[in-house]
């Protein structure tokens, strides 16, 4: 290591930067000897490796270069890196906190078990269980239905969020993602809350099965569904919205109204997990 020493000190105008790393217009300069490169290379290295750290803070997996943070992987799996993150988190050698919410999170090197993990994303509910409109009981058999589903669904790798549905009478959604961290949904009534029974995450169905289900769904519900004509080679369209696992159909059509006047119309499917949860029907 004396040997290396005594290189570094004649590299004549290699300069340090502000985070004491060696510029990288360093390897452009010319050296004699192949222990002159070595011995730089080794430097470059060891300065580069020792700059950059990675800690826990809360539920999130923060990359630091110095004090300045890099990248940020959150509780719900996505990833931030650049400015989005520079310029929002700071990082005071204890802890990280968001510019606009002010409150610090703990940081330290040693990683989250996975009980750990599971524990804090299941226990928000009882918490403030308002915020996702239930009741406290509810939202501790939330907290449980939860904890059990992340131990033993993989579709529910982490827990992103639930609450209880405006718009279907007595049903609660948990928004998770699994360990590619794509989003899924699970649908459960209160008496699955309660009873422990695990559900699984809604998912789509074929492009091919979804439009021949709503073609039978706008068919049954024309007044005289003998005269139903659908325009499936080019009135139709089809779409998948993957994170709900709904599949979305429009399909033209003409049939008789009430008169017996042959009349054109577009109907409209959402579908979940290859059922009919909404069917619309419209003049066009």
């Amino acid at each position: 290591m004396a040997n290396v020493g005594h290189q570094v000190q004649h590299l004549g105008s290699i300069e340090l930067d502000e985070t004491g790393n060696l510029e990288e217009k360093v390897v452009k300069q010319k050296f004699n000897g192949c222990g002159s490169f070595i011995a730089l290379l080794v430097v470059l290295l060891v300065s580069t490796g020792a700059d950059a750290k990675t800690l826990t803070c809360g539920l999130k997996k923060v990359t630091l270069s110095g004090n300045t943070i890099t990248k940020i992987v959150h509780e719900d799996g996505t990833v931030h890196t650049g400015g989005s993150v520079s310029n929002n988190w700071t990082y005071d050698g204890k802890a990280i906190t968001h510019r606009i919410m002010k409150k610090p999170i703990s940081c330290s090197s040693k990683a989250k078990s996975r009980d750990e993990v599971i524990a804090e994303l299941s226990d928000r509910f009882s918490k403030n269980p308002k915020s996702h409109g239930m009741t406290a009981r509810e939202a501790d058999l939330m907290g449980e239905y939860t904890a059990k589903l992340m131990r033993e669904n993989n579709a529910c790798h982490l827990l992103v969020d639930a609450a209880k549905s405006t718009s279907r009478q007595g049903m609660f959604y948990i928004d998770c993602n699994d360990k590619q961290s794509n989003t899924k949904r699970f649908w459960v009534s209160e008496d699955d809350l309660a009873g422990g029974s695990l559900k699984q995450a809604a998912t789509r169905v074929s492009t091919g099965d979804a439009i021949s289900i709503c073609n039978a769904q706008l068919k049954a519900r024309t007044t005289n569904p003998s005269t139903y004509d659908p325009a499936l080679a080019l009135g139709t369209t089809s779409r998948v919205i993957e994170r709900t696992g709904r599949n979305v159909v429009e399909i033209d059509f003409e049939a008789a109204n009430a008169f017996g006047a042959v009349a054109k119309y577009v109907g409209r499917c959402i579908l979940e997990s290859g059922s009919p949860i909404e069917v619309t029907i419209r003049d066009r």
